[in-house]
């Protein structure tokens, strides 16, 4: 699962009201903003929480023990969209899984069960159901060399039940219709389903644990214009009298429960083939012709990992489809990927915008995860880690080393932002608090992290023999930490404990201070290692194999490996050929440390001239302290895009005059938009230039949505009659990068412009969510009284859909608070009638969403509102 489907970091405000219902005494106060600190992970959601080192709970997390397993699963469904129902029949073929049992407690939350009987001979079986558990009494011992069938006749009732979530996955419905009475013009309407963690059970009676693996079966009754997808092959489709249509879905291999799943539509899908095996692409209506962008490179990257795991693609399709209002970034049901809308753009939008991330992340789990599965959530990094490091792999091996270490860099960052809140804790963590809070930038950053440092460690030829011995031992089954580490042991001969017991049974990470001292007659180089800064609660005396990189001013480099494994240690290298320029401890970039390094301006200035490694110049350029003057133009002409954004943005404006023609080139002609984007910002900041003519030329030239967007808001700044045109053209070409830069230069309030600004605020994707609804407050500051009115009723709307976005209706309920803190203080001064009753209308709305929402997140976050 992708939780964390962006790399972004959310400060959600914390919202109050005060009001008063006296003529007089009405005001709107808006309080403090808090911080809510959410980072959304590919799949999945992070946020920071509680000490976990602190706050242990005594209770070791073991694996739920197994009476009997269910061989194979086959589900007959029907849907009562009006009232919200599933209607199913569930076939269970059971067998004990090694002593005899006399009956089995099957998972089934909120469920009416309408009968349960023997499948072969219809004989009813007495049952107990408390409305989370159905224990059925098989009337006979079973032994373990038989089996039985077990058919359940039952009504789910998901809508129905008490909702939960977490920051990884918004709710825990299991099963979610989205505008199944199709009232919203804006939505289409679906069906879905999110199993993970363990959320099926919701929807289907099961053994929802992560050591079951069943076989499977899904027959899908719906009206007949609509599409459906699940698990295996469609085997079958059946037009029925009554208008509707049946659908067989059939997998033959056995996976386990949360990745059972099913989607149902109004798609357009595009289909291709790969290996002979099928490829679906399912796409809202309208964005079919982008869909194999949106789904970039698919079939190149089951050939790359396929490859490079030399174990082929375990299952008999892979079809992905984009649904709406979706609870998490995306998962990786088994040959059946559900990807939140967010990853739904255009061919311009997708401008080095790429999914790739994310289809890699996802991919990767249809060997780590789904073909070989964690045993427990404690276990999490042994499907998440390796999904996280797909993403890596892939880029290396695309578009090369480069974009691999910025991304893995970010990773680095995501993690230390984690464990800088207080949260770290061991990768691998039998004590959790939480199962859902195991899906965090440990189980999904550090874990790939921790297997790079691996990987470096033993050589690509023994890792990636290790992991195909691992996927071929264990396939179809379930695992925990130390088989995989038993893998690696078998292949590489060595004793991998102390890599294992530190890095995956471990808390933190180590902090590293280095010092340098060269010996210029003698030629040697001291160089001090101290890690006893590492904080307390973390693992103490970290081994680590390091190659320490030396510098030559002719630009030749020498590694000197080693192993720190003391906690001051002295390493001295002694021959070195002439003076180095510079020293990187990590020489080869692979540590997963924070390492602070005794140099001068002039050694970082050397770091950014000689070396190769994306992260080095990083951290050369962000440590030198005399503006790094020198380094501009270098750093203007890096491969990596961000490298030359990095020296755009430092050129001080004193300076800006002489970079003029530069920056012109840069803006017209970088092969990246975030470099085309940020040399038009530094133009834009300089006295010497007249942006019109050029921004002219990049509206009428330019593809990147995010550089059209900043020359639209300085075209308008500068010429705001000029701006007509390409507003109405862009308005029509309904880019969500460009929204809030429209919503931002909007000024009349017509219907054309509240149409779609009222469609834009239910449907922008979750990217550029936040941005477009903070310029939509500054918008609706001084608006007239109907505006205000209008915004209050689809606001309410987006806020109250109990199906909603976690983050949508929040930051619409935000809009609807700062629109009453205006209105409240244009009231205090002007004591107008009309602006009186519209404060108090939306002040009856808000309490309305307040007294009727369901998450417990938002009713956290709500709480005291309702005036």
């Amino acid at each position: 699962m992708k939780s964390l489907i962006f790399k972004n970091i959310w400060h959600l405000a914390i919202l109050l009201l005060v009001s008063c219902a006296s003529k007089k005494e009405i005001t709107y106060t808006a309080p403090d903003d808090g911080l809510l600190q959410e980072e959304l992970l590919d799949t999945l959601v992070i946020t920071s929480g509680a000490n976990v080192i602190d706050s242990l709970p005594k209770e070791f997390r073991a694996t739920k023990t197994m009476e009997y397993d269910i061989l194979h699963t086959k589900l007959d469904l029907r849907f009562d969209w009006a009232k919200r129902h599933v209607h199913g029949v569930a076939d269970l073929t059971i067998k004990p899984y090694f002593k005899p049992i006399n009956s089995v407690i099957l998972d089934a939350v909120g469920f009416d069960i309408h009968s349960v009987s023997n499948a072969t001979d219809g004989k009813a079986y007495i049952y107990q159901y408390d409305g989370v558990s159905l224990n059925v009494d098989l009337g006979k011992e079973i032994k373990s060399s038989e089996k039985i069938q077990v058919r359940i006749h039952y009504t789910a009732k998901p809508d129905e039940n008490i909702a939960s979530g977490s920051d990884a996955i918004t709710s825990d419905k299991g099963l979610f219709f989205i505008d199944p009475d199709d009232t919203d013009p804006d939505l289409p309407t679906q069906i879905w389903t999110q199993g993970e963690t363990e959320n099926n059970s919701r929807w289907f009676p099961t053994f929802d644990k992560p050591t079951e693996r069943f076989s499977q079966e899904i027959i899908l009754t719906v009206d007949k214009k609509f599409s459906t997808l699940s698990n295996g092959k469609k085997i079958s489709s059946k037009l029925n009298t009554d208008g509707t249509r049946s659908d067989h879905w059939k997998q033959d291999r056995e996976h386990t429960p949360y990745l059972a799943m099913i989607a149902v539509g109004e798609f357009d899908e595009e289909t291709d083939t790969w290996n002979s095996i099928p490829l679906h692409y399912y796409v809202d209506k309208g964005f079919g012709r982008h869909a194999k962008k949106i789904f970039n490179h698919t079939p190149e990257m089951l050939s790359f990992f396929t490859e490079k795991l030399k174990y082929p693609y375990p299952w008999d399709k892979y079809s992905q489809v984009v649904v709406r209002e979706f609870v998490s970034g995306a998962m990786e049901n088994t040959g059946a990927v559900v990807f939140g809308d967010f990853v739904q753009k255009t061919e311009r939008e997708l401008i080095d915008n790429d999914n790739d991330y994310i289809v890699a992340h996802e991919m990767m789990h249809h060997w780590f995860g789904n073909l070989v599965t964690c045993e427990d959530w404690s276990n999490l990094t042994l499907n998440e880690g390796f999904a996280n490091y797909a993403e890596y792999l892939w880029f290396e091996h695309k578009y090369g080393k480069n974009r691999a270490e910025h991304h893995r860099m970010n990773e680095m960052n995501g993690y230390y932002s984690q464990v800088m809140s207080g949260s770290a804790h061991p990768l691998v963590d039998y004590y959790y608090d939480d199962k859902e809070k195991m899906f965090d930038a440990h189980s999904y950053n550090k874990g790939g992290l921790v297997l790079h440092m691996l990987r470096n460690y033993l050589g690509d030829d023994v890792f990636f023999a290790s992991l195909n011995y691992y996927l071929k031992k264990n396939e179809n089954s379930a695992v925990e930490v130390d088989e995989l580490r038993m893998a690696f042991e078998d292949i590489s001969g060595q004793d991998l404990n102390w890599f294992f017991d530190q890095w995956f049974l471990g808390t933190g990470h180590p902090y590293l201070d280095v010092k340098y001292t060269y010996n210029d007659e003698n030629k040697v180089l001291l160089v001090e290692v101290d890690q006893s800064g590492t904080p307390k609660g973390f693992h103490q005396n970290f081994r680590l194999p390091v190659d320490i990189a030396i510098y030559y001013p002719d630009g030749s480099v020498q590694f000197h490996p080693v192993v720190i494994n003391e906690k001051k240690q002295r390493i001295l290298i002694e021959d070195l050929k002439m003076k180095p320029a510079t020293y990187v401890f990590d020489g080869k970039n692979v540590l997963l440390a924070m390492i602070n390094e005794n140099k001068t301006n002039e050694q970082y200035k050397a770091q950014f001239r000689f070396s190769p490694n994306y992260m080095d110049k990083m951290v050369a350029f962000s440590n030198t302290s005399d503006g790094n003057y020198d380094l501009l133009v270098q750093g203007m002409n890096e491969k990596h895009h961000t490298l030359r954004s990095l020296a755009i943005n430092a050129i001080p404006d004193s300076l800006l005059f002489q970079y003029l023609p530069m920056l012109q080139e840069k803006t017209l002609s970088d092969p990246h938009s975030e470099v085309r984007h940020d040399a038009l910002m530094r133009l834009a900041g300089s006295e010497d230039f007249d942006p019109g003519a050029l921004c002219k030329l990049i509206l009428d030239t330019e593809k990147s949505y995010p550089v059209i967007g900043l020359a639209l808001e300085l075209l308008h700044s500068v010429q705001p009659e000029k701006v007509g045109p390409y507003i109405e053209k862009l308005k029509n070409e309904d880019a969500d990068q460009l929204a809030g830069t429209l919503v931002s230069i909007l000024t009349e309030d017509s219907p054309e412009n509240s149409e779609y600004i009222s469609r834009k605020a239910k449907n922008i994707n979750l990217y550029q969510l936040f941005d477009f609804y903070e310029r939509l407050q500054e918008y609706f500051q001084g608006k007239s009284m109907k505006t205000l009115t209008d915004a209050s009723e689809y606001l309410t709307e987006i806020a109250s859909f109990k199906n909603g976005n976690m983050y949508r209706k929040y930051i619409a309920m935000v809009t609807l608070n700062k629109i009453a803190e205006d209105l409240s203080s244009r009231y205090e001064t002007s004591a107008n009638e009309d602006e009186r009753k519209t404060l108090v209308n939306i002040i009856d709305k808000i309490n309305f969403i307040v007294k009727n929402e369901t998450n417990p997140v938002l009713k956290e976050k709500y709480e005291g509102m309702e005036k």
